[in-house]
């Protein structure tokens, strides 16, 4: 690995040192390729149109609705080349979550991602992207 050298403010440190030690990174330079690691792929999703991107998306619902249930399902089905994966599971007696695994086109997810939100019943829809290369079939 190439050695840089970065400067900035003994309170900024501090307050990274801090981070390391209450978040089990092992160095002072693990943590900062994450964090650039993270920016890089946060500045590639808002620079993007058109592409392929991979996501999970996280949604809440109240356990005692079953009516959404038959409609989430449906629409997984309507996206069955884009999901490679879902699990469905119980929070307490309060809700369910579902989370999905989905890789397609920009649009194709951010579709999916909408008409979720739409289903009624469903109370929190939560995802993360990141763009991947079109070649990975």
């Amino acid at each position: 690995m190439t050695v840089i050298s970065i400067s900035m403010t003994a309170e900024l440190l501090d307050r990274l040192d801090d981070f390391i030690g209450k978040s089990g990174y092992s160095s002072r330079s693990e943590a900062i390729r994450l964090a650039i690691r993270e920016a890089l792929s946060q500045f590639a999703l808002q620079r993007l149109e058109h592409g392929v991107v991979m996501a999970t998306v996280t949604v809440q619902s109240d356990r005692e609705r079953h009516d959404h249930s038959a409609n989430l399902m449906a629409l997984r089905h309507g996206f069955d080349d884009n999901i490679f994966s879902n699990t469905h599971f119980h929070i307490g007696s309060t809700y369910c979550m579902d989370v999905f695994i989905i890789r397609g086109p920009l649009e194709v997810v951010l579709d999916f991602i909408r008409k979720t939100k739409a289903i009624r019943g469903i109370s929190e829809v939560k995802y993360t992207m990141t763009p991947i290369e079109d070649n990975l079939d």
